[in-house]
């Protein structure tokens, strides 16, 4: 081989690499008024799988930590409490029906979702708790932060099917946006107005409002 076809023979290969590498990615959502969109699941087809787990949903002060949480298909999640109360964490969501009667700490088992849509949690002792695990069949993944920013960390370059969930969605299914190439976007606004979340700082919890002062205290909940 002659040095002009080696030179070239050398430059193809590093094209090629370079256009099959993967790169991190981070761009921001939006919503159509041009808010940041935080709690946003965006879905990535047509790539490698990047996640392994653990998943873990934890509750934290009366809440679900986090609020929005993406798994692939058939994933085993945990529910660990760590509050110094007790919860029952339940499900009625087509996706997966299911009951972790009360516990704390590590006490309730793990649930395992085989079946993709979207899993709302709440819990049957504290009423203002709502939780949302989306399950995907789509290989890659990420939820958008606080700040509505989106982090892909192994995203090959070119053009991939793309979707996103929301918990305004509730159960609707993931939306279609097509074929995006995520490498070049900064922003990518949404047809969806955000309603900001209002933490409730009501701790009495349901028992408490049914069975009337000293409830939740004797039961430890």
């Amino acid at each position: 081989m002659n040095a002009d076809r080696s030179a070239s023979w050398s430059l193809a290969c590093v094209l090629w690499m370079l256009a099959g590498a993967s790169q991190a990615v981070e761009f921001q959502v939006l919503d159509q008024d041009g808010e940041p969109l935080p709690g946003l699941v965006l879905m990535v087809d047509g790539v490698p799988a990047s996640s392994s787990g653990p998943y873990v949903m934890d509750q934290v002060d009366r809440r679900f930590v986090p609020r929005v949480l993406a798994v692939p298909t058939g994933s085993e999640v945990t529910f660990p409490n760590s509050d110094d109360v007790r919860h029952h964490v339940y499900s009625f969501s087509p996706a997966k029906t299911f009951e972790l009667s009360l516990f704390s700490g590590t006490d309730a088992p793990p649930v395992t979702l085989g079946q993709a849509g979207v899993v709302v949690l709440g819990c049957n002792i504290h009423d203002s708790m709502v939780g949302y695990i989306l399950v995907t069949d789509s290989p890659q993944y990420a939820v958008s932060d606080a700040q509505g920013k989106v982090q892909l960390p192994d995203l090959p370059a070119g053009e991939r099917p793309v979707s996103w969930w929301h918990p305004q969605l509730v159960e609707q299914p993931p939306q279609a946006l097509g074929e995006l190439d995520l490498s070049t976007l900064q922003t990518l606004k949404l047809p969806i107005s955000y309603t900001p979340v209002v933490e409730s700082h009501d701790h009495s919890p349901s028992l408490l409002r049914r069975y009337g002062p000293g409830a939740d205290d004797t039961y430890g909940y």
